[in-house]
């Protein structure tokens, strides 16, 4: 029995060594997400009454979600990496500086790649402090278009969709269809001028004819009735579709079947575009929304997956390009030979010129997705996916 107990101590002795060595050799790879604590983007607005009533509702459903289930699923990835991926969490409160605390956060905890929740103004500040520290960020919630364009940054890099790639695939769709004529429903916030202008660059370039673009107000004032009541605002005019941007989404979910003509409603309503939808059943999509619903108890948003795919595109780039000489995150992502699955079909992969994410659109109603952009009737001479979304010659950033 002595010999025993001496053996199984001895066994375990010999084994400290190699669990010391085996940290040694996988250093941990700190992923920074940083997000504000209270964003107006999270709020409960377009909720309906019943779900914010609702105990089962969740309102709240923030994207670090997505970063969560992402670093579980590139865990298989640390063999081959010989890294211990973590992520680093760090809300920022709003009457904080966001770029100073990001700053200070990032050097205090070394952070070598950071994930950014924020709103465009936000981001801008954010990227341009930290950018002498070299150090590569992913966009995973704002769509803003000068973002992609006029104001790039070298070291920013986007999951998320940008709002012309969102557009360009309604756009493919009814040029399909061939309803090429569209009223366009603008509401009272800056966004949904940015979201509506977005819809009519989209509609110059693949041949639709916009018949009038008028905004609408909420509320029921009688004096406002060109505004506020559909049948004044979709009348007088002959259409085959209505556009509608709406980023509160209070007023366009009455716009379908509402219309004083029979048409179509897409945008924020009717037939949306999104990065990702949980009723996709291809591709590997059921798995990985499974996956999602059974860690967080609700289903998986486009922000979710944007944020999920940026966890996995950091191991991809790892993995693939580690060994080769001066490695930096901003060449990997843009080199032809990086490679992503995003459970969406075709290998995804960045933009060289504004550091967007080619990926496919999914043009879903609430329950179920009806058709995926780019359409195979629209073709590009480089990578189908570019006939979406700003390609090297309408994009004002520099390669």
């Amino acid at each position: 029995m002595k010999l025993f107990f001496l053996r199984v101590t001895i066994f375990f002795i010999c084994l400290i060594p190699i669990n010391i060595l085996s940290a040694e050799e996988n250093p941990v790879f700190n992923i920074g997400y940083y997000d504000l604590e209270k964003d107006i983007r999270y709020d409960i607005w377009g909720v309906h009454p019943v779900d914010i009533r609702s105990n089962a509702n969740q309102l709240y459903k923030r994207p670090i979600a997505g970063a969560e289930l992402g670093l579980k699923d590139i865990k298989p990835f640390q063999r081959m990496s010989k890294v211990k991926f973590n992520l680093v969490k760090k809300r920022i409160k709003n009457n904080e500086d966001s770029a100073e605390v990001i700053y200070k956060h990032i050097l205090e905890n070394n952070i070598k790649f950071i994930l950014l929740d924020f709103p465009a103004s936000e981001l801008l500040k954010i990227t341009n402090k930290i950018i002498e520290l070299n150090i590569t960020s992913i966009n995973v919630s704002s769509k803003n278009n000068e973002l992609r364009s006029s104001k790039c940054n070298k070291n920013l890099f986007h999951t998320i969709p940008s709002e012309r790639m969102l557009s360009d695939s309604l756009a493919q769709y009814l040029s399909e269809k061939k309803w090429r004529k569209i009223l366009v429903l603008t509401g009272p916030l800056e966004i949904d001028k940015l979201k509506s202008n977005s819809f009519i660059e989209s509609a110059k370039q693949f041949g639709l004819k916009i018949i009038d673009n008028r905004n609408f107000v909420l509320g029921n004032d009688p004096r406002a009735r060109e505004q506020n009541d559909l049948d004044f605002l979709t009348g007088s005019a002959k259409y085959d579709a209505v556009y509608i941007a709406d980023t509160l989404k209070e007023f366009s979910y009455r716009v379908p079947f509402a219309t004083h003509n029979p048409a179509i409603v897409i945008g924020s309503s009717g037939l949306i575009p999104r990065a990702w939808h949980w009723s996709y059943l291809r591709h590997g999509a059921p798995q990985v929304h499974g996956r999602f619903e059974r860690m967080h108890k609700r289903r998986m948003t486009e922000e979710d997956w944007a944020a999920w795919v940026a966890m996995r595109a950091i191991a991809e780039a790892i993995v693939r390009f580690k060994d080769n000489e001066n490695f930096s995150f901003n060449d990997a992502f843009i080199n032809k030979e990086f490679k992503l699955d995003g459970s969406k079909g075709p290998v995804l992969n960045f933009r060289s010129w504004n550091r967007q994410l080619r990926q496919p659109i999914m043009l879903s109603t609430e329950n179920w997705v009806t058709s995926i952009a780019p359409l195979s009737s629209f073709v590009h001479r480089e990578n189908n996916l570019d006939t979406i979304g700003m390609d090297n010659k309408t994009s004002k950033c520099a390669n």
